[in-house]
């Protein structure tokens, strides 16, 4: 019932008869002593404030009915909108009926008896209360009421209450002594109700306080470990992972398309897949809604659970330099959705959103940043002890094969007067036509030429032809789109410190084509090895610095470990590329012979399955045998000297071994 009511709705006990509590006096003092008397039950409720409001409304509405000998009261309070709103009854000798009173409102447009109480500040009395025009009728009659007081709750001469008293379906007269007595303890209990309320509002905000703290500090705690996380270089996984943990429930990060980027779940769940929404799931109405209020600026927005998506779901916006870069999402699995989560949740985006901003800005300078490591690294600016650990923080994979592709242009297609669109454009096409396990991850340029760091496969040779076919596709539309005159790719190196001199013969097999005019051409330097050896114009000290660049790698790994391979090496080609006559000529096993050659292969550029780079290392062993090392290259192949034991360990005569593919 929301209709205003002017009839009583909470009853009060009445003794038995329906006669006075007490005998009356007259006297004006007498009537304030005995309203003070009633009165003193009431404030002592109302000064302890652990006692609910209510339960004070209750007793005064009571004592006020055993004063006046009436049966019936019900208490109303003032809201905001200046109505007042029911809230205790009591009837004597039956069952509660605070329910029904709440559901009463008094004050309305054409509730006059009421409006006369506020405009008059004092008792007014209604006889025959279903008929009088000031009431509400229908609400008299639902409640039987007969004859009614109305008494103001007043303070500073407000009304801030009223106390409705009847004789439920009787006659009641009262006296002047009756409203008299009725408003002085009317005033008592104004100023207790209002001391009770102002305990109950105190209490109430002690307690929002002390909730928004609590949610506060989950939130912040929450915070802290992840943007301690996101300072330590957490990954997205992790941090949403210790975001689970905290909160006990799955997180889920969508993308601004909501496509699922990556999930995390508490272990105790033991999820088999991840909760995120599936394709049809995203396209509900009711998904698009939450969306759509989160772009509106809502900081977060609850999907509710249906059967069409399962559980409740929090969903908070993830916005970075003013975009929408996705959703964060926290399931309802595991517990229930409290209210500290939203605010958790929020904190968690945020850190969340800060480590995709700090990605997104890392990778566009990520590029540049390899652009100057790969210039240093030619020009030998960087130390080579700290190549391995700069490169691995570049995002370069340091146990993979590294190899330069250097472009030589007819001309500048692309306006760039510095370059830089150049070759960023030209280190994007040939990303494209790489296969899977092979990248460009760097490029520089100078006037007229770029030069591309492609990242190839540690091991194994079945990547060659195909990563040949490729470039060759490549190296077309290079040659269509930039007018690119020569393409050349250096040898693979084992390590970064080695690319410099791969990427200077490349430099002198481009120079070799651009005298010999051959037009428009990709070439791979190791086709031109002994071209660029016979036009060697640095004499017997070039080729000096030459062999010890190409046997460098097999006397390091020699010395390290006490193997053999230089003279493993130098053996076989004296030995005409025949592994058993090796063998004999090193008093070996034939897999022995097999196994260091794949090692030689492995470690080095030399490859013992090419007549080629058997010619180079040929070349070397004989300039390092005329300056008189290194160890292992004076003495004959053919002596049979007994081999010293090895660090490393090599395989026995029943060990099956890489055959390099020599014949026997």
């Amino acid at each position: 019932m929301t209709g205003p009511l002017t009839g009583p709705v909470a009853g009060v006990a009445a003794r038995p008869g329906g006669g006075d509590p007490a005998p009356r006096r007259d006297g004006a003092g007498d009537v304030y002593a005995e309203a003070v008397a009633a009165f003193e039950e009431v404030a002592l409720l109302a000064a302890n404030e652990r006692v609910p409001l209510d339960d004070v409304l209750r007793r005064a509405g009571r004592r006020l009915c055993e004063l006046l000998g009436v049966s019936r009261c019900s208490v109303y309070l003032r809201r905001a909108d200046s109505r007042f709103q029911g809230r205790v009854g009591y009837s004597a000798g039956r069952r509660n009926i605070d329910a029904g009173v709440r559901r009463l409102v008094s004050g309305g447009e054409h509730d006059l008896f009421t409006a006369e109480i506020v405009g008059t500040a004092s008792p007014v009395v209604v006889q025959e209360a279903m008929t009088d025009p000031r009431t509400i009728r229908r609400t008299m009659r639902r409640w039987g009421v007969r004859d009614m007081l109305g008494v103001p709750l007043v303070v500073d001469g407000e009304v801030i209450g009223i106390i409705y008293m009847d004789n439920e379906a009787q006659e009641h007269l009262y006296t002047t002594r009756d409203i008299t007595l009725a408003q002085a303890f009317a005033g008592l209990v104004a100023i207790a109700v209002r001391q009770a309320w102002l305990y109950q509002q105190l209490a109430r905000r002690t307690r929002t306080i002390e909730h928004h703290r609590t949610i506060l500090g989950a939130a912040q705690a929450l915070y802290s470990r992840l943007t301690h996380a996101v300072l330590d270089g957490a990954e997205i996984g992790e941090m949403l992972g210790l975001t689970a943990e905290m909160l006990g429930k799955p997180v889920v990060l969508y993308d601004p398309e909501l496509t699922v980027v990556a999930w995390a779940a508490p272990p105790s769940l033991a999820l088999p897949d991840g909760p995120g929404l599936t394709a049809v799931q995203r396209c509900l109405p009711q998904v698009r809604r939450v969306l759509a209020e989160l772009d509106r600026g809502s900081p977060s927005s609850v999907l509710r659970a249906s059967p069409e998506l399962g559980c409740r779901r929090l969903f908070v916006r993830l916005v970075v330099d003013g975009a929408c870069a996705g959703y964060l999402e926290l399931c309802e699995l595991g517990g229930g959705l409290c209210p500290t989560d939203a605010t958790a949740l929020e904190q968690a985006a945020t850190a969340v959103a800060l480590k995709l901003l700090t990605g997104s800005r890392r990778a566009g300078a990520l590029p540049y940043e390899r652009a100057d490591y790969l210039a240093d690294l030619l020009h030998g600016r960087r130390d080579a002890a700290r190549l391995a650990d700069t490169a691995a923080a570049l995002g370069f994979d340091v146990q993979k094969r590294h190899l330069a592709l250097r472009l030589a242009y007819a001309g500048d297609r692309t306006g760039d007067a510095t370059g830089s669109r150049r070759h960023d454009a030209a280190a994007a096409a040939v990303g494209r036509h790489l296969a899977a396990g092979t990248r460009c991850v760097a490029h520089t340029g100078t006037a007229g030429e770029d030069l591309l760091l492609i990242e190839v496969p540690a091991a194994g040779e079945a990547w060659e032809a195909d990563f040949r076919a490729r470039l060759a596709t490549a190296f077309d539309e290079l040659v269509r789109g930039y007018g690119v005159v020569h393409a050349v790719a250096s040898e693979p190196c084992r390590a970064l410190a080695d690319l410099p001199a791969r990427a200077e013969r490349a430099r002198e097999v481009a120079a070799l084509l651009g005298h010999a005019g051959a037009g428009r051409r990709l070439a791979f330097a190791r086709d031109f090895e002994l071209v660029r050896l016979v036009n060697q114009r640095d004499g017997l000290a070039g080729a000096h610095r030459q062999a010890n660049d190409l046997l460098a790698p097999l006397v390091a790994h020699d010395a390290a470990t006490g193997g053999s391979l230089v003279e493993t090496i130098a053996a076989y080609i004296d030995c005409h590329a025949r592994i058993r006559s090796t063998a004999v000529a090193l008093d070996v096993h034939e897999n022995t012979v097999r196994y260091r050659l794949n090692r030689i292969r492995e470690l080095s550029a030399i490859d013992p399955e090419r007549v080629d780079s058997l010619f180079g290392a040929c070349l070397a062993i004989q300039v390092l045998r005329l300056f008189g090392g290194p160890a292992g290259l004076s003495g004959s192949p053919n002596a049979g000297t007994d081999q010293p034991e090895t660090k490393e360990h090599e395989p026995m005569f029943d060990e099956p071994a890489p055959h390099p593919g020599s014949a026997a």
